[in-house]
């Protein structure tokens, strides 16, 4: 039993009343005179014993009066036990709630709710009852309970979220959550059967615990979905463009609209094929300094209205002068280069190219990132103007070509040459790829395709410690090196920008290798402006080293360890987080799992495998101690009420009596 008013048991005290009351009135006040009392008879000692019996139960009751009388007000209730046995035979009914953002469509989650009602429902007298909710992770809503209410409020309270399911992470969790368990189990997984959640291995939806699967599908056939599957922007032509998928099986018409910080700026009516995509463009968009909020959204919306709109935070470019470094202005190696770069940023990326004997008539810091064609064209004093320039916080490309090789170091960060073979004297047409790419590494995002690009020639540099090694050929050498240097940094790259010795520049992932290394050698990847749901972000993944982070709502989002500094904060909404700190401000883009549009099922045959790869619950396991949720409280103070009234009532019969008896003496 527990109170849950307990101060109110203070009042317990006031029972010193009638004591001190009763003590007062021990004796008769009616006296009258009387001569002598040596003449008459003692008395009986019983009627005096009986006399004093009865004050006793007026006492009694008026003690219990005030006591029943604070300890209503107390509410005693009797509070679940926090572990019980239960009976053999029993059995434990887990309710897996899939929440991820696809069940928000139309009355998906009305039905989804009601058959996990109907499991509460349907379970035996004794048996045990578990909420568990499935999107980004697992987490338990109720623990084992036989409260079947407090499971029914657990549904009740439940949503969708911004997340995907994965249905080998779920099981994977329920395995986690009945190890141990000595009773048998029975899963009742509540989803929308997306094939999109599948695991890649079909053997993931196996349950290591001995378990019987019920699946509820909370989809109906012939549910359709349109959604903004991406938005990017490209920096070369200054447009947003977006693409709107279609997972339905008629075609329509859809406006795309685009929001521009908070307001609307321009609109496109697009015809969606059946199944298929359809693309939208805008150009010349009214940009302000620093990060803007694009929005693109569909009208009219449809029944899953979180993947109608995605975000994007787009910054102004701003005009950017790069310098080439090349003994051969007209070559091939400053022609491909030269292309690259323009295609990267367009107009805005201003190309001065120059011999090396300019490099000391040039203020380096008034350009961007300096390219390097081929290192061996640089002199001494050239290497070391590049080498002051790049301490100080400057950035540098360089390429080691075929003028490389007679060398003794790398010029200006003087990686050391190992001895090479060129391929081109072993054997005619001999050639090597690129064996290992960083994928990690946002400046070679969408680079996989340099895996085709075939290398007649390279030179073999010795990485540093402390290097990063971007790309290695196949033997292992490198072929594209980060290193450090003072303030800024180098990317060596260990073959020709030419087709010398190599066919890289004439293949399509030349322009995003060149964009990318630019865009890393400035800067620009160290400031995060999109970041996956799920993830966490902290001020420094923006460029700040202190700052406090804002949720879509305009809320202060609270660290991971709820510390409210705002670093490490977990993106669980989809929207535009803010980042405020030293009087600046960044933006980063959060959107939904695109796989969460699809809303196409599994196929009925891979559903019953998944049920037939989970049948292994013992029916006669025997019954051990289990822990068990606290169930609701149940209140008592209604009886104590009640008890209380009776008690009012004989008290005050009692009292009467006594006056009576009094008054009677008195006469």
């Amino acid at each position: 039993m527990t109170l849950l008013a307990p101060l109110f048991l203070l009042g317990v005290l006031a029972v010193g009343l009638p004591i001190w009351l009763h003590r007062l009135s021990s004796e008769n006040p009616n006296r009258q005179q009387f001569s002598s009392a040596m003449f008459l008879e003692p008395g009986e000692p019983r009627r005096v014993l009986a006399k004093k019996l009865q004050y006793l139960l007026l006492l009694a009751l008026r003690i219990g009066v005030l006591a029943l009388l604070a300890l209503t007000f107390a509410r005693p209730a009797l509070q679940g036990a926090a572990q019980a046995l239960v009976e053999d035979g029993a059995r434990l009914h887990m309710i897996v709630l899939d929440v991820s953002a696809s069940m928000g469509h139309g009355d998906r989650w009305d039905r989804a709710r009601e058959a996990a009602l109907d499991v509460v429902d349907a379970v035996p007298s004794g048996d045990l009852l578990q909420l568990v909710a499935v999107g980004r992770g697992a987490r338990i809503l109720t623990e084992p309970t036989q409260d079947a209410a407090l499971v029914r409020q657990g549904i009740n309270s439940v949503r969708p979220e911004f997340s995907h399911a994965d249905y080998g992470e779920l099981m994977s969790s329920v395995d986690r959550m009945l190890r141990g368990l000595e009773l048998p189990a029975t899963v009742h997984v509540v989803t929308d059967l997306q094939q999109s959640s599948m695991p890649t291995r079909f053997a993931e939806l196996a349950a290591q615990s001995p378990l019987d699967l019920e699946i509820h599908d909370a989809s109906r056939p012939g549910e359709e979905n349109w959604a903004v599957q991406s938005v990017s922007w490209q920096s070369g032509s200054g447009e947003v463009a977006a693409s709107v998928g279609s997972f339905a099986a008629r075609e329509v018409e859809r406006t795309v609209v685009l929001e521009l910080n908070g307001a609307r700026e321009a609109a496109q009516t697009l015809s969606v094929p059946a199944g298929a995509t359809a693309a939208a463009s805008f150009a010349n968009l009214d940009l302000r300094s620093g990060g803007n909020r694009v929005r693109i959204f569909l009208e009219p919306g449809d029944n899953l209205a979180v993947d109608d709109q995605r975000f994007l935070v787009v910054k102004r470019p701003e005009p950017r002068a790069v310098l080439l470094v090349s003994a051969d202005p007209r070559g091939r190696a400053a022609l491909f280069l030269t292309a690259a770069l323009e295609a990267v940023n367009g107009p805005l990326t201003v190309i001065e190219q120059i011999s090396p004997a300019a490099i000391p008539e040039r203020n380096l810091g008034d350009y961007a990132f300096v390219v390097v064609a081929d290192a061996g064209t640089l002199g001494n004093a050239d290497a070391e103007a590049l080498r002051e320039h790049v301490a100080a916080g400057g950035a540098l490309l360089i390429g080691l070509g075929q003028r490389s090789g007679g060398l003794p170091a790398v010029p200006v960060t003087g990686h050391a040459f190992r001895e090479a073979t060129p391929l081109s004297a072993v054997a005619a047409g001999a050639f090597t790829i690129v064996g290992y790419i960083d994928a990690t590494h946002p400046a070679l995002a969408g680079t996989e395709e340099l895996r085709m690009a075939k290398f007649y020639r390279y030179t073999a540099v010795e990485a540093q410690p402390g290097d990063q090694v971007l790309a290695e050929l196949e033997d292992g050498a490198p072929l594209l090196i980060d290193h450090r240097l003072g303030g800024g940094r180098v990317v060596l790259f260990a073959s020709s920008f030419d087709r010398e010795w190599n066919d890289l520049p004439v293949l399509p992932v030349f322009v995003p290798l060149i964009a990318g290394l630019s865009a890393h050698l400035v800067g620009d990847l160290a400031v995060q402006t999109e970041a996956p749901l799920g993830t966490t972000l902290s001020p420094r993944a923006v460029g700040l080293a202190n700052g406090q982070i804002f949720d879509p709502d305009g809320n202060a989002a609270l660290g991971i360890a709820a510390a409210g500094s705002g670093d490490e904060v977990l993106l669980d909404r989809i929207g535009f987080y803010e980042v405020l700190g030293g009087g600046l401000t960044e933006l980063v883009a959060v959107n939904l799992d695109p796989n969460e549009s699809d809303l196409t099922g599994v196929e009925p045959n891979a559903v019953e495998r998944w049920r037939s790869l989970n049948i292994g619950a013992a029916n006669g396991a025997a019954a051990g101690a289990v822990d068990l949720a606290p169930a609701e409280p149940t209140p008592l103070w209604p009886w104590v009420l009640a008890l209380l009234i009776a008690v009012v009532f004989m008290e005050s019969w009692v009292g009467n009596w006594h006056l009576r008896v009094r008054r009677g003496l008195a006469a």
